[in-house]
């Protein structure tokens, strides 16, 4: 049986992306940050011996270290890991404005240095797996060379960092035979602004969907590093 983690399961994409991966007989560890958000506990219900739900903040190195701990106890090995957590921080503010550099820390600490903790962490484990396979949830708003947007700074930023620490995993692990993918999943219905954005173009099922496909169902592209792609997998420029 595969082993998978995702982080991020709260609700949303990080909740879809567990869901049909049990729906591919995957046993997952579901990493949520709030213990109070309970639709990755009704999933769990319906998988009682195939979901395991851990609470995890990625911003915090004692939460991975005993989330690590916990599941170097439980789990032979790992196939899969995505780290899905993240946020948005302001989207509205730009030059001259009034910037809140205490919150771009926050998010570069969840988005940029949180998938670096887990991959820390865990990538010995991952290395005795099957699959060798670690999946970054990135954004087409970490590309530099297609950034457009004059502001949301932590969020670009963050994403831009994202894709290096995945480059610099991949680097590091590719003796080890193991594969380092960024990817962008498209404009998803989400609560990461707080709450649901109806101007997105897919919903959370349907994000997953199409990620487990080019993650999973199709070979992955041969690119030189870390290899950075939508949710259609067309490669993006760094």
């Amino acid at each position: 049986m595969p082993y998978a983690l995702v982080t991020g399961c709260d609700h949303g994409l990080g909740l879809a992306l567990a869901r049909q991966l049990l729906g591919r007989s995957y046993r997952v560890v579901a990493c949520r940050l709030n213990p109070e958000e309970r639709q990755v506990d009704e999933l769990a219900a319906s998988y009682p011996k195939r979901l395991i739900v851990c609470t995890l903040d990625v911003s915090n190195d004692e939460s991975v270290f005993a989330l690590a701990a916990f599941v170097k106890s439980r789990l032979p090995h790992l196939d899969l890991m995505i780290n899905c957590a993240g946020i948005l921080g302001d989207m509205r503010k730009t030059l001259g404005d009034e910037l809140d550099f205490d919150e771009m820390l926050r998010v570069f600490n969840v988005n940029a240095l949180g998938p670096l903790r887990l991959t820390n962490a865990l990538f010995e484990l991952i290395a005795l797996g099957e699959g060798k396979l670690i999946a970054n949830i990135s954004s087409e708003a970490g590309s530099i060379a297609d950034c457009y947007r004059r502001g949301w700074f932590g969020y670009c930023m963050s994403k831009a960092a994202n894709n290096m620490q995945g480059a610099l995993c991949q680097n590091a692990l590719r003796d080890k035979g193991v594969r380092v993918v960024q990817v962008h999943p498209g404009h998803v219905a989400t609560y990461m602004r707080g709450h649901l954005d109806t101007t997105a173009s897919l919903t959370p099922d349907a994000s997953a969907s199409a990620v487990l496909e080019i993650l999973l169902d199709k070979p992955l592209p041969e690119t030189p590093g870390v290899t950075y792609m939508d949710w259609q997998g067309r490669l993006l420029p760094y």
